[in-house]
């Protein structure tokens, strides 16, 4: 029996049972596993806690409207009830059920190419293609590297931590081959891919449930793929100010810092001539209600930040202090709280950020329930006080915490809600801010499946200040699986978040560095402090052996705001991002989808980010084609950080190359023939505020463009 569906059709055999996908040309996408041996790489099925039950003969199998439905006995007791259904042009969808009581899991494995690369997966800190890998779909706070765990576990309730390298607060249940064809579980509950983990010849998925969901889309190539999954998942709305991609500098940890210290900090970078369009701090609104008593500081700070040509981000949460009264008590009596099986509001001990003079403390607190009749009214009140302050967005943190005994007003089951729970609330927050007149950016860290159609900006949780795991070799691949898991507008805490030891404290090259990452990353943010065990003097931007890196790339990053809203464009037409894995582009070429140390930054230029402390020469693979080394072919020309060309250095591709990579230089590559459309160099911010003297903003600019093109080629491109 046959299921058709445009470009992918599913074969269904019933005896012995097995599906398989073929193309147009009828070649083998994907086939199902023939094993009916116990383990999770076998045939559909199921685990109780006598083991696995594997389909083995369909008893019944007939299509209904389309679709294939069978009653499929398996080596169990219980047999399976399966659905495969055309879903969307190029996607067909699997369902299977049981009444089996006991069941733990449901599973299915497929046959995997000997070579084959397995992608996406979302944020994941471990590698970017996870063959020979198991990964954990289950959203929780890190990772953290091993010996850092135990700092972490006494603020954080003990269902939002995994001690697992894949975890990550942003997982999506999504698998790119790079073979070109992706499958998605659609199931919320905890699921687990192996690719080729315990079978070198399948890979399986597996998730804590008696009724599994499947979705497979067709290539033919990983692109196409990623294109088809984000169309059906939801892609990034535009953003709403230019000033998103400008360069954007965090003051610090705490809620307050003292005005004249963020003034003189501010006069520093607008002194160096040093590009810089938003300004982020950390008040904390939610959880505990740290603005109030602090109004006129906020108006001063606010302000000041305007008049310097900043726009100016404050924070919230999900999370509700029970101390910040009578806000929570009017939450608990509105029933917008997630509640506990007896129905009051469920309290837990959590980290609450910005307290002084730790930087955080641990406070009781409940959590907002979404689904609740009003809670979008209730949480839109609180948003609308930072609004009506006069402020121009926020951080929109956590969503990590869900309690898996929780319940929420829609009858979603605790562990399902837990995933879940980070699309219902940034899709709620998105709600609201796109209802208020003036426009606002919201920034995240957690996700699941469709949390990016709300996502403005993403960022990859908190970093460790070393180069290694968890820090700015980590945060590359959470840029690529990211991209390959259909995020775009993506950034890395520039200099990190955690120093937990003395042998993580931030140097002045890793923040150097990290500043070279940030230029080429779809959101360029800085990150002033964060929690340190013992506390030390962080290095800053505006250090004077910094501050000469940061206005470099801050002015090139500046002034590719053209193509980076271009590329940003070609995003929410293809779904293809704007840091791109190389499989992307060049999906034949097994050298370059093995790349996981650098990408595609848009259509032309390639990046080859410095990962590894005392480094100073760079290997760099590079895809087929002709490219320029920019820095050996161009330069600033004079004070106004301007880019001039001279006589370009041309590489032939398909092969690796070294490069020169000095401290302070990023190893970047333009495709000959490209044409880059560059802002005029004065421009201080993409931000409308702002009437200093000097002060250039993009509106001043909007009718100069510098193109700059390189030998020899032709392309095509937006700006």
């Amino acid at each position: 029996m046959t299921v058709k569906s445009g470009s992918l059709t599913a074969i269904v055999t019933a005896n012995p049972w097995n599906v398989r996908l073929v193309d147009t040309h009828q070649r083998t996408v994907l086939r199902e596993s023939a094993r009916r041996a116990s383990g999770p790489s076998g045939s559909l099925g199921y685990r109780t806690a006598l083991g696995w039950s594997h389909a083995t003969r369909a008893s019944s199998l007939k299509l209904v409207a389309s679709a294939a439905v069978a009653e499929v006995q398996t080596t169990g007791l219980g047999a399976l009830s399966v659905r495969i259904a055309p879903d969307g042009e190029g996607s067909i969808s699997l369902t299977s059920s049981t009444a089996t009581p006991g069941v733990e899991v449901s599973g299915i494995g497929f046959d995997a190419a000997r070579t084959e690369k397995f992608f996406g997966f979302g944020e994941r800190s471990n590698a970017v293609d996870q063959q020979g890998r198991e990964v954990e779909n289950y959203v929780s706070d890190g990772p953290f590297p091993s010996q850092d765990r135990n700092y972490v576990k006494p603020t954080t309730p003990p269902w939002a931590t995994r001690d697992r390298d894949d975890s990550t607060y942003y997982p999506v249940p999504w698998m790119l081959s790079g073979r070109g064809y992706g499958a998605l579980i659609g199931n919320d509950e905890t699921s687990v891919f192996r690719m080729r983990s315990d079978d070198p010849g399948t890979w399986s998925l597996e998730a804590e449930s008696a009724r599994l969901k499947l979705r497979f889309f067709a290539g033919p190539t990983p692109a196409a793929a990623l294109g088809r999954f984000t169309r059906a998942t939801g892609r990034q709305p535009a953003p709403p100010a230019p000033y998103a991609f400008g360069p954007w500098f965090q003051t610090g940890q705490k809620n307050k810092i003292p005005l004249a210290e963020e003034a003189a900090d501010v006069k520093k970078l607008r002194t160096a001539d040093a590009p810089v369009s938003l300004a982020e701090t950390q008040m904390h609104f939610l959880p505990c209600g740290a603005q109030r008593g602090n109004e006129a500081y906020n108006r001063q700070r606010t302000n000041f930040f305007h008049s310097q040509g900043l726009a100016h981000l404050i924070y919230f949460n999900p999370l509700i202090c029970t101390s910040y009264q009578p806000v929570y008590s009017q939450a608990a009596q509105a029933g917008v709280l997630q509640r506990a099986p007896g129905g009051q509001p469920f309290v837990y001990n959590g980290f609450v950020g910005g307290s002084e003079p730790a930087g955080f403390t641990v406070e009781p607190l409940s959590q907002f329930d979404f689904t609740a009749p009003g809670a979008q009214a209730f949480y839109g009140r609180l948003l609308r006080e930072a609004y009506d302050g006069g402020h121009d967005g926020w951080m929109e943190d956590f969503g990590e915490y869900t309690p898996p005994q929780a319940v929420s007003a829609d009858g979603t089951p605790g562990p399902a809600m837990h995933n879940r729970y980070p699309t219902t609330y940034h899709c709620a927050a998105y709600d609201i801010a796109r209802r208020l007149p003036r426009p606002l950016i919201r920034f995240q860290r957690s996700g699941w499946t469709g949390s990016a159609r709300c996502a403005y900006d993403v960022w990859g949780g908190d970093p460790t200040t070393v180069f290694g795991f968890d820090g700015l070799s980590s945060s590359v691949k959470q840029a690529l699986s990211m991209g390959m898991s259909g995020v775009s507008r993506w950034g890395s805490d520039i200099g990190g978040y955690d120093s937990f030891g003395p042998a993580e404290r931030l140097s002045p090259e890793l923040l150097q560095r990290w500043i070279e990452f940030g230029a080429v990353s779809g959101v360029m943010r800085t990150k002033g402090s964060g929690l340190a065990i013992p506390s030390y003097r962080r290095p800053q931007i505006y250090d004077d052996d910094v501050l000469p890196v940061w206005r470099r790339y801050a002015k090139l990053h500046t002034q590719l705001y053209p193509y980076l809203d271009a590329a940003d464009a070609t995003y929410r037409a293809t779904g293809v991002p704007i840091m791109r894995q190389l499989a992307l582009a060049y999906p034949s070429d097994a050298r370059a989808a093995a790349r996981d140390d650098e990408f595609l930054f848009g259509p032309d230029l390639l990046a080859a980010p410095v990962v590894e402390g005392g480094a100073r020469r760079r290997g760099v693979y590079l895809p087929r084609g002709r490219w320029i080394d920019l820095w050996r072919s161009a330069a600033y020309v004079g004070r106004s950080g301007a880019i001039g060309l001279r006589r370009a250095r041309v590489l032939s591709g398909a092969r690796s190359v070294g490069l020169p990579a000095p401290l302070g230089e990023l190893p970047l590559l333009v495709r000959a023939g490209a044409v880059l459309p560059m802002l005029s160099a004065d421009v201080d911010t993409l931000a409308g505020y702002g009437h200093g003297r000097g002060l250039v903003h993009l509106g001043e600019r909007r009718d100069r463009l510098s193109l700059l093109a390189f030998p020899r080629g032709s392309s095509v491109s937006r700006f």
